[in-house]
């Protein structure tokens, strides 16, 4: 589902990937930091390869659903018996759903371990991982890899991508009326 809406983000800017394509422009693409220190590590090395665990990205998958199972069912033993339990229900599912990724590839030791690149901040990692990464093989399943242990990723990833192209958008836009006067 979000790859489908990324597809259309690209058709939505096609003109914008044009210039990108041509180098007319260039998206705000921020740097990794050079190891797994940041928040965020993503599922790519510097040579553009899935790591070993993004290769694993359908064991993933599988454990988070597990978790998500495990965890719709404490949720609903906190709901019935902790007044307002309700309110907490959505945290913890996703909780659970994103724990039993990371417990899937091997835990949050293996993903540090076997990664070279991270950030501290999401919608960069998105922009990053869209730009660089987008149309490699392994694309898919790495993005989904990341969104399984990063539950935030899967709300924020075509928004994040989405204001980049408009910010392109509006250089592109920028550069031309520069090129008028």
């Amino acid at each position: 589902m979000v790859l489908a809406q990324l597809v259309h983000v690209a058709e939505k800017y096609q003109e914008i990937q044009n210039m990108l394509d041509a180098g007319t422009i260039e998206l705000d693409v921020s740097e990794p930091i050079p190891d797994a220190s940041g928040k965020f590590v993503l599922p790519f090395d510097e040579a553009g390869n899935p790591t070993v665990w993004a290769q694993k990205s359908l064991t993933a998958q599988a454990g988070a659903e597990v978790g998500a199972i495990a965890g719709e069912k404490a949720v609903n033993t906190l709901v019935s018996k902790v007044p307002f339990g309700g309110f907490l229900a959505g945290a913890a599912k996703s909780k659970s759903k994103e724990m039993g990724a990371v417990m899937a590839i091997g835990g949050w030791d293996v993903i540090r371990e076997t990664s070279s690149l991270s950030f501290d901040n999401l919608q960069e990692y998105s922009v990053y991982m869209h730009a660089e990464f987008d149309g490699l093989p392994g694309y898919e399943g790495a993005l989904a890899a990341a969104m399984a242990i990063y539950p935030k990723l899967k709300k924020s990833h075509k928004k994040s991508v989405d204001k980049a192209y408009k910010n392109a958008r509006k250089e592109a836009k920028r550069l031309a009326k520069l090129e008028k006067e």
